[in-house]
């Protein structure tokens, strides 16, 4: 972490420095060709918001802040706007009609436009998973981006309209006399209404992350000083002109680096913000449904461990004839009796609210509940009924999917029990139902979330082995020698075949944690299979307890597995020999105990004193070996990259010698 804000410090320093010089350099490119200047500017500022409403129309299905959404759409028109305020510039002569008043009307009017802007957007900023009682879903985000781009269409048309064709538009300068009163006041107002955004922005700045917030607070100060800097000048080609153009070029791009970079380089900090806030919503429903479904088995007298849905609670108890009036109390949920033959008797509570229909409906028999049940639950939800029916003393909760009027498909949570009958005998079947879409959409969140989770953690292990792959390919090109490029090539072959088994892993549920024991299974398998040719008479003996661990400290492990147990297979052993390897893995207490190492060290590099966690021993009774042989020759290559995958983990390594020949790594869970 140090040093990434290091390395960020770094980066703005340079900004910083990149900035002063392209100042420098465009305003000696107005003294020559102000016009030069103006267009590059401008042109500049158009690319940009082109850009933010690209981005925002390919992501407007996954934004839940209307911020973004709400500033592209916004940026996109007043792009136009400033696109034929360059175009009517004095001296581009694309309209030649026009005067010095028009370019500077178009352009107060595109800082309306954005100022305005800048403060609606902060008025959304709001809990868009709240609104009215309704989810800001698909179907709502579609409404309201195009609810939005049509309104800027209309307003940014009128605009047009009024300043181009109709010419009421107040004047904003004037030949020989330059900028109206108009203009000058419409400068401060625009100043204003940029600091009451900023204002209102940082009372919702929880809403952003502080980098993003920075960014368009930096953004909005930016455009502030630039429509102060157009309250001085006199001359369209001045200086002030010049610094006015030139805030505005800082404050589109301090929108690139909160928007279009940022999406880019870090999407889940721009497009996923909202799946994180889902899944902490998740945790705070959690506890709520805990509460609230305690207070429902209460009312209903049932006693209830460890809930699971869609699991049949067998021989719950049941109490007294529930309390229907409390229950009813509890908002969002529908209460509901029904006979043996499956006729509704009783039906009452949030009825319409969650099917669309009228609890009237459904008594009247115009609507039966099984058929707004989705086609593909209807079987679980009659099968639970008749369970009920059948054992008095059980009680089910399922969870199903239903269609509502509309049309909307929602989840639903139901328990069933038999009721109590006056007489003693067990009476009608009663039961609750709630809505629970809300619950299964932050699930769903949370899902996604997990995906892509494991999907940039297995590519980031698949590149990475592919660059130990190219980066042995390239070195082998330096040796002459046969051996030591047979050596590099096999290297090579290893780590594909790594490569291979990490593919199939990854096809697992495991997210973050590996079972190298299962791990080293599978590794030793594939390796047998490889070098075995001609030697059916070594054999294979695995000791292995269950060890989970991160994928930084799995793969260096199984690289170094890889590399030792292909040398026992090819050199230990000659052809026909009997022989046998040993891979013992455990804690590193269970190993001293088991597999007391004896014998000579002919090579160590593992100082005393560490404290490290686990053991993993390689051994083979095979011919030995040689003594030239050790962890820093360089004419050793196997053991070579074995040592400095070892220092990699920071564990430590060495090797016995005495009739057997034993590898025993010790290290620690990185994670």
């Amino acid at each position: 972490m140090p040093e990434n804000k290091e390395e960020n410090r770094v980066v703005v320093y340079y900004e910083i420095i990149l900035w002063i010089v392209a100042g420098v350099l465009l305003y000696l490119v107005s003294l020559k060709n102000y016009l030069l200047f103006h267009t590059l500017a401008e042109f500049f500022s158009i690319f940009v918001a082109y850009v933010i409403f690209l981005i925002v129309w390919k992501s407007r299905e996954r934004l839940e802040n209307r911020f973004l959404v709400f500033i592209g759409i916004a940026y996109f028109f007043v792009a136009n706007l400033d696109l034929i305020h360059t175009f009517t510039y004095r001296g581009i002569e694309i309209f030649p009609q026009y005067d010095t008043n028009i370019p500077t009307q178009l352009w107060i009017a595109a800082r309306y436009m954005e100022s305005l802007s800048l403060l609606i957007a902060s008025l959304l900023l709001i809990n868009t998973n709240k609104n009215n009682g309704k989810k800001f879903d698909l179907e709502g985000k579609e409404k309201f981006f195009w609810r939005t781009f049509f309104v800027y269409a209309g307003i940014t048309t009128g605009c047009f309209l009024s300043i181009l064709f109709f010419r009421n538009f107040p004047d904003s300068y004037i030949e020989g006399s330059g900028l109206t009163r108009f203009k000058i006041i419409s400068e401060y107002v625009i100043s204003f209404i940029l600091l009451c955004s900023l204002t209102l922005l940082y009372s919702k700045r929880e809403r952003f992350e502080e980098h993003i917030y920075g960014l368009i607070a930096a953004s909005i100060v930016a455009t502030i000083f630039g429509e102060l800097a157009f309250t001085l000048y006199i001359d369209v080609y001045g200086f002030f002109n010049f610094l006015g153009h030139f805030f505005k070029m800082l404050s589109f791009y301090f929108i690139y680096k909160a928007v279009i970079e940022t999406g880019f380089d870090d999407p889940y900090t721009l497009l996923f913000r909202e799946l994180r806030e889902s899944e902490e919503a998740l945790r705070r429903e959690t506890v709520f449904l805990r509460d609230d479904q305690g207070k429902i088995y209460s009312l209903l007298g049932v006693k209830r461990d460890n809930p699971r849905s869609g699991v049949i609670i067998a021989s719950s108890e049941i109490g007294e004839k529930a309390d229907y009036p409390l229950v009813q109390n509890i908002r969002g949920h529908i209460v509901f009796k029904v006979d043996k033959n499956f006729k509704l008797l009783v039906m009452d509570g949030a009825v319409e609210e969650i099917t669309g229909y009228s609890k009237e409906d459904f008594l009247s028999d115009k609507r039966n509940w099984v058929e707004i049940i989705m086609p593909e639950d209807r079987s679980l939800a009659l099968e639970t009924l008749e369970k009920v029916i059948a054992d008095p003393d059980t009680s089910i909760e399922i969870e199903y999917r239903i269609k509502k009027r509309t049309g909307d498909i929602r989840w639903v949570w139901q328990i069933l029990q038999r009721s109590p009958a006056d007489s003693g005998t067990r009476g009608p079947v009663e039961g609750l139902i709630r809505d629970i879409s809300e619950r299964k959409m932050a699930e769903e969140t949370l899902q996604r979330i997990d995906q892509a989770r494991i999907k940039e953690i297995h590519h980031r292990i698949k590149n990475n082995l592919q660059v130990i792959s190219s980066l042995l390919s390239l070195e082998a090109e330096r040796f002459s020698d046969a051996k030591m490029l047979e050596a590099f090539r096999e290297s090579q072959n290893r780590v594909t075949s790594m490569a291979i088994i990490h593919e199939e892993l990854y096809k697992g549920d495991e997210i973050d944690t590996l079972d190298f024991a299962d791990y080293l299974r599978k590794l030793t398998a594939d390796l047998f299979n490889s070098y075995r040719v001609g030697n059916e008479e070594i054999s294979l003996k695995l000791e292995l307890d269950k060890v989970y661990l991160g994928m930084d400290t799995a793969i260096p492990l199984g690289i170094i597995v890889n590399e030792l147990v292909s040398n026992a297979l090819k050199h230990a052993f000659p052809s026909g020999r009997k022989g046998e390897i040993v891979i013992f893995l455990s804690r590193t207490e269970d190993y001293e105990k088991q597999q007391k190492p004896e014998g000579s060290w002919t090579e160590r590099n593992c100082p005393d004193g560490r404290d490290l966690q686990f053991a993993l021993a390689i051994e083979d009774n095979g011919k030995g070996f040689p003594a030239e042989y050790d962890f820093k020759n360089p004419h050793s290559l196997g053991l070579e990259l074995v040592n400095i995958l070892v220092e990699q983990i920071d564990g430590c390594i060495a090797l016995q010698s005495n009739g057997k020949t034993r590898f025993i790594i010790w290290f620690s869970n990185k994670g």
